[in-house]
């Protein structure tokens, strides 16, 4: 039976929200990593409670004494000794843990801290376990990433949103944003992916009225007799994302200032559309169109390409008390 060590380690976050990093010297263990950034912690030592390992972890690395009942998991990932991962593998067990102001004291594994803010790019030279710890972070935080300074004191259209999440109101923020541009006279396109047959889309009634012109794809999956929504995925499906992936092209080549790509996230997600045909998509928008894309489960390639992601979060949903969707609310 293969075991597996288990290492606690820590963000120590201090007053300000910096996170403590701790760049390796290249002792022992950890020869491979001379240079790299990593945080506070070890591995965990027989009949000891997770938490109190970590707390002696981080004493002895960086000199701080934390409460280990502040202690909160949020992230878990695995690697080995040495990089062999097959052999000696190690799970990572990471906790936030609020600290104030102390002196720090480095073991000799170590030769330099650092406080870094999260709300800043990714230093040089992070273990790749800290790098996906700090994503996750960010993510379980909802901490804004520094600005891009590549788009700094743009002005008007030309950028990429993206609106995502589980929750209510992706399609519903993207036809605000049609709206808007509408009534400032510019030129705006909205392509449904997935969203075939014309009886459940109320607000297509005021697109039609306003002069918003949208095109729709996808099979209508849902039964006119029990109601009951079709999650089988065809070849027709397949077939009615390229024709709206076509429809988008021919928009681009327009110059459309708006194109609303409703519900391609989890077009490509589930397959009915390759992630690499709407990059390329993206890499052939104008520079004066603004690209709209919604859906859950958007693609990690999706979000470096966008400058603006908005996740929509489920915290309740009548849904789930047994209301079914409302006609003028939900459809």
């Amino acid at each position: 039976m293969e075991k597996k060590f288990v290492a606690n380690k820590a963000f120590l976050i201090n007053p300000q929200g910096k996170i403590l990093l701790i760049r390796y010297a290249g002792e022992g263990d950890h020869a491979n990593s001379a240079g790299r950034l990593d945080i506070p912690g070890g591995r965990m030592e027989a009949h000891e409670h997770p938490r109190e390992g970590l707390a002696r972890e981080v004493k002895e690395e960086v000199g701080i004494s934390i409460d280990p009942a502040l202690a909160r998991p949020f992230y878990i990932d695995l690697w080995g000794v040495r990089g062999d991962v097959e052999h000696e593998p190690i799970v990572g067990v990471f906790y936030a843990v609020p600290v104030r102001d102390e002196a720090i004291t480095l073991s000799d594994e170590h030769k330099e801290s650092v406080w870094y803010d999260p709300r800043g790019p990714l230093p040089e030279g992070l273990t790749d376990a800290v790098r996906g710890a700090i994503e996750a972070y960010r993510n379980n935080e909802g901490i804004v990433t520094a600005a891009d300074d590549a788009i700094k004191g743009r002005e008007g259209f030309g950028l990429i949103q993206v609106f995502t999440g589980n929750g209510k109101g992706k399609t519903t923020a993207a036809l605000g944003e049609a709206m808007r541009a509408h009534a400032i006279g510019k030129r705006v396109v909205i392509i449904y992916f997935d969203k075939g047959g014309t009886t459940h889309y109320s607000e297509r009634k005021i697109l039609e009225k306003l002069g918003i012109p949208f095109v729709a794809t996808g099979r209508d999956r849902i039964d006119p007799v029990t109601g009951r929504f079709d999650f089988s995925i065809l070849e027709e499906d397949k077939q009615e994302a390229a024709r709206g992936l076509a429809e988008a092209e021919k928009a681009l080549a327009q110059g459309i200032d708006l194109i609303v790509l409703d519900e391609i996230n989890s077009t490509v997600s589930l397959g009915m559309l390759d992630e690499s045909s709407v990059l390329h998509l993206l890499k052939k928008k104008p520079e004066r169109t603004e690209l709209v894309l919604t859906g859950r489960n958007v693609p990690d390639s999706f979000i470096q390409k966008a400058h603006l992601v908005s996740e929509m979060r489920l915290r309740k949903h009548y849904f789930y008390s047994g209301v079914p969707a409302r006609e003028g609310l939900d459809f």
